[in-house]
């Protein structure tokens, strides 16, 4: 449960996108691994041409808004997980519907075309689909 009061102190938010951040996105990820219920985890790895800190924070943030409007918060778990990375927990779903919410989402990240000062950014989503917990065999 420190991990709780750690999000809601917190010291697991990300200054940039005030999702979770990638030390708690660790911590849940352990326990839900050796979890008895299904969860899948959508790995969502940002590339864009983006060198300066302003910059990639804006794209940062902007992907996070477009992301958040595309899960069921708060019954999914939206965070940041890395510089260009966020990581979706789902619960309550099948392996079909995560990869339709991750096709959408990388479908919504990579037509978007962000305007930061003079320069035009694109981004180009990888996505990653992984299964945690649940019962052997299931």
């Amino acid at each position: 449960m420190d991990y709780l009061l750690k999000l809601l102190n917190g010291n697991f938010v990300d200054q940039v996108t005030r999702l979770p951040n990638e030390s708690f996105f660790n911590t849940v990820y352990s326990m839900l691994s050796n979890s008895s219920s299904t969860f899948f985890v959508i790995t969502l790895d940002l590339d864009f041409d983006s060198l300066a800190e302003d910059e990639i924070n804006f794209v940062i943030a902007r992907a996070a808004s477009v992301i958040k409007h595309s899960v069921r918060i708060p019954k999914d778990f939206v965070c940041r997980s890395g510089q260009k990375r966020f990581s979706i927990i789902l619960h309550g779903i099948n392996e079909i519907t995560a990869k339709q919410i991750a096709n959408r989402i990388k479908e919504s990240l990579d037509y978007l075309l962000l305007n930061y000062k003079d320069k035009n950014i694109k981004i180009d989503t990888k996505i990653k689909i992984e299964k945690l917990g649940g019962a052997i065999g299931e």
